[in-house]
């Protein structure tokens, strides 16, 4: 019944199912590097973990009131519950607009598979955040490996991109995705950092996460492509 549902909508890609597993092996290999490098930075202080406090200091000695503003907002954009709204809502517009189910049903799914690996993490890891009086208030006391809101993000603009794009893919459009990707990610990485909520290691560790989930979704993307193809 369900892939009856998803039948009668466009879910054609303009991706074969070698460039998808390519592409999907080479996100997931990277992002496991990624990961493990900030793992291992966080669990023995060293490598990658060596620049957590250098960069935390570098944030707070350059603060200033108008860029704090700006990374208040920031953050604040990106918190659960505001997050949250943001991503249901443009899945129930993408479902109306394009009558489709799936590619909105992953974009949600993926966000929120991103939001309970955050926090299996960060009970699993229970490593510490800044002490508070490196905080700018409100102060965040649960645990910070990984950063919830960086990876959040990350995932909501690697999939979607990906749901859009790989249907009519080109270079321009993929580069596009990928700058927007990054850009976007950056800015809410650095607005936590700044604001002294996460090590350098947590953010880096969502990056990691954030390629990994995207490697998921690819290949279930195709299968489901392929199973209605046969």
């Amino acid at each position: 019944m369900a892939l009856d549902i998803i039948e009668s909508t466009n879910i054609k890609t303009a991706w074969t199912t070698k460039k998808s597993v390519i592409t999907a092996v080479i996100c997931f290999v990277i992002g496991l590097i990624i990961f493990i490098i900030a793992y291992l930075g966080m669990r023995q202080n060293s490598g990658l973990g060596t620049f957590n406090q250098p960069v935390l200091d570098w944030m707070i000695n350059n603060r200033n009131s108008q860029v704090t503003s700006i990374m208040e907002a920031v953050t604040t954009a990106a918190s659960l519950q505001i997050f949250t709204v943001v991503v249901i809502g443009i899945a129930f517009v993408w479902g109306i607009l394009k009558k489709e189910i799936w590619r909105p049903l992953a974009f949600v799914s993926s966000v929120g598979f991103a939001a309970g690996v955050s926090t299996l993490l960060k009970v699993l890891t229970a490593n510490n955040r800044p002490p508070q009086t490196s905080m700018i208030a409100p102060f965040e006391l649960d645990y910070s490996f990984p950063s919830g809101h960086t990876i959040s993000v990350v995932v909501c603009l690697l999939v979607l991109g990906y749901l859009i794009y790989s249907r009519r893919s080109s270079i321009v459009t993929v580069t596009s995705w990928l700058i927007l990707a990054l850009v976007g990610s950056a800015i809410v990485a650095i607005s936590r950092l700044y604001l002294g909520y996460h090590w350098l290691t947590d953010v880096t560790a969502s990056l990691g996460l954030g390629l990994i989930i995207l490697s998921i979704i690819i290949i279930i993307d195709r299968i489901v492509i392929n199973r209605l193809e046969n």
